[in-house]
């Protein structure tokens, strides 16, 4: 049996001219070491060295102004290997067509920052946004619970619960858990609903012993291994994830296979 590919599904990176400030910034601002300098290069410098086969790209639009142009530069440096989802802002006159286009680059899915773009997940000006999503059979992956570059709190549990119940045909990943640092209240509220949880900055800043339980309560297959590439290192993730007491198709299924029949990846 062939075994699944290792896919990171939640990564960042920049243009090549605007990653040295922006890594720059947020390392200032936040205290975080950053593991690559921001660029695509970069990035595929780190999946080659972490032994991982596709990293996901998740760009995020602070500016309804900015939607286009990143989504055009992110179908741009898709690659074999590098792949990106698409961006989004509540914010966008006609997201519609833009995540119809999004489709027609080539990006399966688009990513939502519920800090940076300043919105709660079941406020009804997302309605037209999730639903060209699932027209479009689109993920969408959220930033969920605290951020370590803002202070403010728009994606809690709460709300992401309220968001499920009112558009059960979207496909969310929430990541970080479902919510970083509210994984309390994600085992109470979230475990079991139908949307999908990425590792990223929660595998390692969480004690393993709530990790597991958490795999266990949601299923493996509804969880994805995710770095959050540059704010952590990817290949350390990886192993820490390798090295945890799953049973071996669980794991398997965290590391990628759920990512690739999730994306269409080989």
């Amino acid at each position: 049996m062939t075994p699944s590919p290792i896919v990171d599904i939640h990564t960042h990176a920049w243009t090549d001219m605007l990653a040295p400030r922006a890594v720059g910034q947020l390392s200032e601002s936040s205290g975080l070491k950053a593991y690559h300098d921001g660029t695509v290069a970069g990035l595929d410098g780190e999946r080659r060295r972490a032994g991982v086969d596709f990293c996901v790209v998740q760009p995020v639009a602070t500016k309804p102004t900015q939607v286009r142009t990143i989504n055009d530069w992110a179908a741009s440096v898709q690659t074999d290997r590098i792949r990106c989802f698409g961006a989004m802002h509540p914010e966008f006159e006609d997201p519609s067509a833009e995540i119809a286009r999004v489709r027609a680059l080539g990006m399966r899915g688009i990513k939502l920052h519920t800090e940076y773009q300043t919105f709660h997940p079941d406020e009804e000006r997302m309605a037209p946004v999730y639903e060209a999503c699932v027209e479009n059979g689109l993920v969408v992956l959220f930033h969920a619970g605290e951020d370590e570059f803002l202070p403010t709190l728009y994606g809690r549990c709460e709300s992401f619960v309220r968001m499920l119940d009112r558009w059960p045909g979207l496909t969310a990943v929430l990541a970080h858990m479902g919510g970083y640092r509210q994984w309390k209240q994600v085992t109470c509220e979230l475990l079991g609903r139908d949307c999908y949880l990425d590792t990223s900055y929660a595998l390692g800043h969480m004690p393993d012993d709530d990790f597991l339980d958490m795999v266990q309560r949601h299923g493996a297959e509804r969880v994805l291994f995710g770095s959050d590439s540059p704010w952590d290192d990817m290949k350390a993730q990886l192993e820490r994830c390798r090295a945890l007491p799953l049973p071996p198709d669980d794991r398997d299924a965290i590391l990628g296979g759920n990512a690739a029949r999730l994306l269409g990846l080989q």
